[in-house]
């Protein structure tokens, strides 16, 4: 496997947050080893789980997602998450609490819980992003939309109302906006 700077940066990253949540959890910590960590089709792109949130109790887990153009997220907020991407292909466009950002390879944004946002590639190249989340799980979502992938696509009549079943099971992870909310 050759050497790549973008995931040592996101190991360092995740080992941050480990460290910081083992101060409060005395449990042992095992070392996690992502390797050849298949990629999975689903409606936005693709995804790889590199590390189970299984595999940290909890604390966090970390996702390859690829997203392609058009896909943009809309705008929402994760009220008992933090998420952060570090780009490694492509730019990223970025919506975070009413300003616009294009991040090119190389970039890190820290996005703490509770704050809106919106995401996806900025042009007609797919972004690729390494995105930490913390505490983890929340990488359930996104393979319960690689099943959704396999059996309803995006251009299907009924695939609003499977997503929105979806988002409807992880309350804790992914919210409308606070004014979309009150509405």
């Amino acid at each position: 496997m050759p050497f790549r700077p973008a995931l040592c940066l996101a190991v360092l990253c995740s080992v941050f947050v480990a460290s910081v949540s083992a101060q409060s959890s005395p449990s042992a910590q095992a070392p996690v080893i992502a390797a050849d960590v298949p990629s999975l089709p689903y409606d936005a792109g693709a995804l790889r789980v590199l590390v189970p949130s299984a595999s940290t109790d909890g604390r966090f887990s970390v996702v390859e997602l690829t997203e392609h153009p058009p896909y943009r997220t809309p705008a929402h907020v994760h009220p008992e998450m933090d998420e952060s991407f570090y780009v490694l292909e492509g730019t990223l466009a970025l919506e975070i609490d009413g300003s616009s950002h294009r991040l090119a390879a190389g970039s890190f944004v820290h996005i703490p819980r509770g704050t809106v946002h919106a995401q996806g590639s900025a042009d007609e190249t797919p972004v690729k992003l390494l995105t930490t989340l913390s505490p983890g799980a929340f990488e359930q979502f996104f393979i319960d939309r690689v099943e959704l992938a396999k059996t309803v696509p995006r251009s299907d009549p009924a695939f609003e109302g499977r997503m929105l079943e979806i988002v409807r099971r992880y309350p804790r992870w992914l919210a409308p906006p606070p004014a979309a909310a009150a509405k």
